[in-house]
């Protein structure tokens, strides 16, 4: 997979992604979630915040990595 995001020059291609659950931040009367994000490939490591995530009503952890991948499809090249 390769991800082109405006603020980096470059393309990130095949990283690991990590989310970062202890930032998760709710906009509950909006229904959207952001968190952080780290791509990491071998010669370099990017950070994110996935942001304005909608959710119907209600998420669970384990509902953020779909989130997240989701989220990033905008970003694929």
């Amino acid at each position: 997979m390769k991800y082109k995001f405006p603020q980096f020059n470059i393309e990130i291609v095949d990283p690991t992604i990590e989310i970062d659950l202890n930032t998760i931040q709710d906009q509950a009367l909006n229904k959207l979630l952001s968190v952080d994000v780290l791509l990491e490939t071998d010669s370099a490591k990017f950070g994110i915040t996935a942001n304005s995530m909608p959710y119907e009503y209600s998420w669970d952890d384990d509902d953020i990595s779909t989130m997240v991948n989701k989220w990033l499809t905008q970003f694929e090249v």
